[in-house]
């Protein structure tokens, strides 16, 4: 029984000292025009999606009072402000350094619900490409451009040619 305990004692020290040690002397690769290691993206995803899960918990979408204009002034939003980085529909966005990986949208669509995508654009997330917007737009905007992300990968026909003439014309 003592040398159990000896062993947990001491897997409970050497473990966080290797990993110290590990991150302390530099040999965690760092360039960001390299694929991460597969634990790193794991941990990291993990860890970005439970925050996001817990923070967003309390957030209820609102009811779309106007159905397609919530969307539509969403997907100006978009056009205007998010597409540089996250690609326009059928175009893919142009920065693909960062890390982790900037989510191409109108390609892939996302994971995450209407009210984690509400936090996530007013908030932002730390340590990544996406900054929080929250003191540039409204809440109502904010909601309006999760509405268009709900539906990016698979526009009903005539929205995005609706959505770029609003663009266009710079009517709000």
């Amino acid at each position: 029984m003592k040398t159990f305990l000896l062993g947990f004692v001491a897997s409970l020290v050497l473990l966080p000292a290797f990993a110290l040690a590990y991150f302390r002397l530099g040999l965690a690769a760092t360039p960001s025009d390299a694929p991460p290691p597969g634990w790193e993206a794991f941990v990291m995803q993990s860890a970005v999606r439970a925050s996001v899960r817990r923070s967003a918990a309390a957030l209820q979408a609102p009811p779309v009072e106007h159905g397609d204009d919530a969307v539509i002034e969403g997907g100006r939003l978009y056009l205007n402000g998010c597409a540089g980085c996250h690609g326009t529909p059928g175009k893919p966005g142009e920065d693909l350094s960062s890390y982790p990986r900037v989510p191409q949208l109108p390609q892939a669509g996302t994971a995450y619900s209407q009210p984690e995508t509400y936090w996530i654009i007013k908030h932002g997330i730390r340590n990544t490409a996406m900054s929080a917007y929250g003191r540039f737009y409204s809440d109502k905007q904010v909601w309006s451009l999760t509405a268009f992300l709900r539906q990016v990968n698979h526009l009903p026909p005539g929205m995005l040619e609706r959505i770029q003439a609003k663009t266009t014309l710079g009517s709000p």
